[in-house]
């Protein structure tokens, strides 16, 4: 049994184009599809979270609420009758971790003091010899920083508090799903940041944060997000590649144990171990998120 509640479900409705005879009937298709605990059946289609709207020749849109124009498009060809439900929850779920991931904010604002976070842009990366240079960024009127394609980030991170502590950092590009690491470079590597100490993410001479544009548009929004633990994690459990590549959640509901390692796969899973979590109060994590603009 599980010992903390699940978050909500993406609610999701399955609609039929004109003229179009699916390969699977609507209702055999969204019960197969939506077995997940990340996934529920919409009360209606004005309020599902996601609508999947099956069209001619085996396309499959997926509305995001209100909105007319389809955020992702796929051909899933009918071959065996259990493969298009599959590859359509897969699909699915992907969007359903990824907004969880996005809201996921702790219970507390236990350690919400702790870090000084500065988005800055590198002006010049390091070498073995010399330090970064690094300058204030300009914001877009939305309020989101703002860089230049082809330029480039950087983030200072400071522990406030006398014990050492573990930041990560991720990116979100909502435009595609994806969600890449940031920091740290590898998900082997420590992120232990000590007393006092500062790290400039990106900063070289090895590792850079280049901005780019997806190919075509000339503005895009990507949402970096910071987080901090007394505990460490396994921050690969949050890569995810673009909408419609093969993701392998992960299976194991653990990870190194820490409470936000299990929130985090709480999240992305839909569900958690059979054993408690460490409480909040002895275990807290916080986490911060900054929207950069990227222009062309």
């Amino acid at each position: 049994m599980s010992r903390e509640p699940t978050l909500p479900g993406l609610q999701v409705a399955f609609t039929l184009a004109a003229d179009v005879t699916p390969d699977i009937p609507l209702p055999e298709l969204a019960a197969a599809s939506l077995d997940s605990p990340l996934l529920t059946l919409a009360p209606s289609e004005t309020s599902a979270d996601m609508r999947v709207e099956v069209q001619a020749n085996s396309v499959y849109r997926f509305y995001p609420q209100g909105q007319a124009v389809a955020m992702a498009a796929f051909r899933i060809p009918f071959k065996r009758s259990q493969a298009v439900p599959r590859k359509v929850q897969r699909i699915l779920e992907q969007i359903a971790a990824y907004r969880n991931l996005g809201q996921l904010t702790p219970p507390t604002d236990a350690l919400s003091n702790a870090l000084k976070v500065e988005f800055l842009q590198l002006v010049s990366p390091a070498t073995r010899q010399t330090a970064p240079e690094v300058a204030p960024l300009a914001s877009h009127h939305s309020g989101e920083k703002l860089l230049r394609a082809g330029e480039y980030l950087a983030i200072a991170v400071t522990n406030l508090t006398p014990t050492p502590l573990y930041v990560y950092t991720i990116v979100m590009e909502g435009r595609e799903q994806k969600v890449s690491l940031v920091y740290p470079y590898q998900p082997d590597q420590p992120a232990r940041l000590r007393p006092d100490e500062t790290l400039l993410m990106g900063a070289g001479p090895k590792y850079l944060i280049q901005m780019a544009l997806p190919e075509g548009e000339t503005s895009s929004s990507d949402l970096f997000k910071l987080w901090v633990s007394g505990s460490s994690i396994q921050p690969g459990v949050m890569i995810m590649p673009p909408l419609g590549q093969r993701l392998d959640p992960p299976s194991d509901p653990y990870g190194t144990g820490s409470r936000l390692d299990r929130d985090l796969r709480r999240a992305l899973l839909g569900k958690v171990g059979s054993t408690a979590f460490p409480p909040f109060v002895s275990d807290p994590w916080w986490t911060e998120q900054q929207q950069v603009r990227v222009q062309a």
